[in-house]
This record gives C-alpha cells, sequence and structure tokens, in this order.
C-alpha cells in the first residue's frame, strides 16, 4: 500500500467538509477502525470515550495523553483515510500546554481534532474558549501544521445556553481564533441547524442521536458532518455484556439477534491490512 502523506490527508478532509454529506462513524482501537472502513467511511473521527474506556479509564479527562497517543497511533497506521481525534480539551498534565499536544498528534500523522470548550465541568467565557483556539493554531503554525481544528461548542449539551444568537457569537469568535470548524454535540433541532449552518463563517458539525433527524436532514439544513459519538463503542460493549451475561448464567453462547462476525472475517479485515503494509 502506497502511503498517503500527511498533507495530503489533511487536504482531502478539508475538501470533505466543502463537500458536505460528511459522514463519520467514530472508532476507537484498529478493529472498529477497519470496520468503520470497510463500510465506506471517506474519514475516520475516534471518540474520547470509547478509547478512555478501552484503554481502562473513563471518559471526561481521565486519561493519559501519552497512553491516549499510543492508541492514536495504531489507529492511524492501520488506514489510509484521513484520523481526527477527538482530544477533550487537549488532555495537559501538569506543566503542559497545546504546544505538548500539537507535536503529539503531528507525530502520530493525525490531520484534525475535537478541541471542547469547557474546563472543570462547565463551558469557558467566549474569550477563554477563543483563546485555548488560538493557542493551538499557534502552535501548529510553528510547526507548519495545517492541523483541522473542529471548536466544540459544549454550551447546548450542558444546558448551560441553548440561544442560537449565543452559540454563532461564539462559533464565530472560535473561528476567527483559528478554528476550521465548528462541533454543537446535543444540537437535534433543525431549524436552529438551519439558522446557525448559515450565520457562521465555517462548517457545522453535529452528533446524531437515536431518534434525531437522518443525515439527509441535517445536511439539507446546513450541517456539513455528523459524527456518531460514543454510540458505537456503546453498542459494542452493550452486546458484549449481554453475550457474557447469557453465558455466566446458562453455560451456553447465545445467538445474537444483531450481526454476528466471524472469527474468520475479523482475521481476515487485518490479513488485509499486514498484506497491504507489505
Amino acid at each position: 500500500m502506497i502511503r498517503i502523506s500527511l498533507d495530503e490527508k489533511i487536504q482531502v478532509f478539508s475538501q470533505l467538509h466543502e463537500e458536505g454529506n460528511l459522514i463519520l462513524a467514530n472508532s476507537w482501537d484498529v478493529m472498529s477502525t477497519r470496520l468503520a472502513e470497510q463500510c465506506g467511511v471517506k474519514a475516520i473521527a475516534t471518540t474520547s470515550a470509547g478509547i478512555s474506556w478501552s484503554l481502562g479509564y473513563p471518559d471526561n479527562q481521565s486519561a493519559n495523553r501519552k497512553i491516549v497517543m499510543k492508541a492514536l497511533g495504531l489507529i492511524t497506521a492501520s488506514t489510509n483515510l484521513p484520523v481526527t481525534a477527538d482530544v477533550e480539551d487537549g488532555l495537559l498534565g501538569v506543566g503542559e500546554n497545546m504546544v505538548h499536544l500539537v507535536q503529539d498528534l503531528y507525530s502520530v500523522e493525525c490531520v484534525g481534532i475535537n478541541i471542547e470548550d469547557s474546563q472543570h465541568g462547565k463551558s469557558m467565557s467566549i474569550d477563554d474558549g477563543a483563546e485555548r483556539i488560538t493557542s493551538v493554531r499557534t502552535a501548529a503554525n510553528k510547526i507548519h501544521y495545517s492541523l483541522f481544528i473542529n471548536a466544540r461548542i459544549d454550551s447546548w449539551l450542558r444546558g448551560e445556553n441553548t440561544d442560537p444568537e449565543h452559540l454563532i457569537s461564539r462559533a464565530n469568535a472560535y473561528l476567527a481564533a483559528g478554528a476550521d470548524g465548528i462541533f454543537i454535540p446535543g444540537l437535534t433541532d433543525l431549524s436552529i441547524c438551519r439558522t446557525i449552518s448559515s450565520h457562521i463563517n465555517g462548517p457545522l458539525n453535529i452528533m446524531a442521536f437515536a431518534g434525531a433527524p437522518s443525515g439527509k436532514a441535517f445536511f439539507a439544513a446546513g450541517v456539513k458532518r455528523v459524527s456518531g459519538g460514543s454510540f458505537f463503542a456503546e453498542q459494542a460493549y452493550g452486546i458484549a455484556q449481554a453475550g457474557i451475561e447469557h453465558f455466566v448464567q446458562n453455560g451456553l453462547l447465545q445467538n445474537s439477534d444483531h450481526a454476528k462476525l466471524s472469527y474468520t472475517e475479523l482475521n481476515a479485515l487485518l490479513f488485509q491490512k499486514v498484506n497491504q503494509d507489505m
């Protein structure tokens, strides 16, 4: 397999946002990444929750960044697709700053990030949120790294402020500070999506929820990117728990109503990767 350069991947990823209709089914390890690729995704997005759980940490700023970066490195090495990472608030340790985050992301060849505007469980002020974006962009520029920064606005998800005018002001401040896109998890109201997307200077990303409008409906409302968040990790672990519980109680393996991949099929996915790398 001919490896595509990081610059080429970033260019492809940016172009996907210009085209719109971008569906990102978030993965958390090599196998889930390979499955997403097999299903036809155009880029890979990671879920911080899924990666944290797989590494033995709860979500929400608990995972050690260096360990997360090792997981991300395995993911980026397993695919030629662009990979964007959810880095929560930057996962910085004592005495660290965004330079350390950016250097790590560059070393594992991530094309982009989602980065939150919250700290200690609540949203930052608009000015502080913008300063966080600026610090990431400045660090990336210093190493000539065109990192795609998707600025996450948490005030809707936290129930702090759902006023469209506030969200628009916050979004445009982040875009002016160096962000490339805006992510508002929790937002599923199509009319508000339409209002925000038409009043901000960059692509809008929302997170899908079971029972929410379809991707097609979101795209018609001006959304450019729809991601699955932690849903698929939750689903995978839920199915595993149900199967394990049945086996422990009955000593019998239960056929799931959900599609089951065989040992041979799963192994073949990684054989394909090994053969491509040779």
